[in-house]
């Protein structure tokens, strides 16, 4: 009893929340039961996997303890069917895995299972209570989940596009996508050079990024290619099209691991080539962009490139 008044002045009461317990030890279980409606818990016991489910789907149960060894199936595999169940019902699940033999293997097949937080028989109440304030004090799942979705949906529109970019083949010169000469300047202006169109250049630079995909190829990936000059390629090509480029999906276009294309990014961004540019949707993500003054050397330098090929 002791404990109620501790409980009280640490604000537990006002926290009352279902938990389940899930361990065939009869009176362990039990106790645990206590411990938690002293600390202002509604606790539900169940001995097996099988009572755990159903208490699960009769209750909303947001806390479960699990112990790690239980008859029929362990206690890994019923945090992950557990899980399984509370993603499809849109539910908040949290779990503390519980042994009485620990060991470095069950504290990282507990880690693996995503358990918050692992405990070892005979549990006191204080650290029972400490472990059940931090899943209390853990931001909800679902939000960073569907964020974490959303990013998956882009990168794969994003690995769609650039493979269809590397697989589409060149046009001939008739087709309507293709890269046609510039027209014969009038003799007033012999000595100036024709400007070149966006769809001309757009073709142009989608010919590049497939050559550069291909050179890619040739080492495995990382001997042959430029990821510097793929990724610049990308975001102009976007900036004609008028599309924004993630920092994440103008990584995969570099074709360089992930980690080395973060480098190559903030060492663009300090030296003033790209600009980052926050997403007003989700202030955590943010979109590339070339800097103005080095957009317009590009430009030209790809048009004079285009000019000599065409000639």
């Amino acid at each position: 009893m002791a404990e109620i008044p501790k409980a009280i002045e640490a604000g537990v009461f006002r926290q009352v929340a279902p938990v389940l317990i899930v361990d065939d030890d009869t009176d362990w279980g039990q106790e645990c039961a206590f411990a938690l409606r002293q600390m202002g818990y509604e606790p539900f016991v169940a001995s097996s996997a099988e009572e755990a489910l159903v208490l699960f789907r009769e209750h909303d149960i947001s806390i479960a303890i699990v112990d790690y060894n239980l008859p029929g199936l362990d206690g890994i595999t019923l945090i992950g069917q557990l899980a399984q169940h509370a993603d499809e019902q849109g539910r908040q699940l949290r779990f503390i895995m519980a042994t009485g033999h620990a060991t470095k293997d069950v504290a990282i097949d507990a880690m693996r299972a995503s358990a918050v937080d692992f405990l070892e028989k005979p549990i006191s109440q204080a650290d029972l209570r400490r472990a059940l304030q931090r899943i209390q004090g853990l931001p909800e799942a679902n939000a960073p989940r569907k964020m974490l979705l959303d990013r998956m949906s882009t990168l794969s529109t994003e690995l769609q596009r650039l493979s269809y970019l590397m697989d589409e083949p060149v046009r001939p010169a008739s087709g309507p996508a293709a890269i046609q000469p510039a027209p014969a300047a009038p003799a007033a202006s012999a000595g100036t050079a024709e400007p070149i169109g966006p769809g001309q250049l757009t073709g142009f630079i989608r010919d590049l990024l497939r050559k550069e995909m291909k050179r890619r190829e040739i080492g495995g990936g990382e001997l042959f290619g430029d990821p510097t000059w793929a990724m610049l390629l990308d975001l102009l090509l976007a900036k004609i099209e008028a599309r924004r480029v993630s920092v994440s999906s103008a990584c995969i276009a570099s074709g360089a691991p992930m980690s080395t294309a973060l480098r190559l990014v903030r060492r663009l961004v300090d030296e003033g080539v790209l600009r980052r540019l926050p997403d007003e949707q989700d202030r955590r993500r943010h979109f590339l962009a070339i800097d103005p003054k080095f957009e317009q050397p590009l430009v030209d330098y790809l048009s004079d490139q285009l000019r000599q090929q065409t000639a």
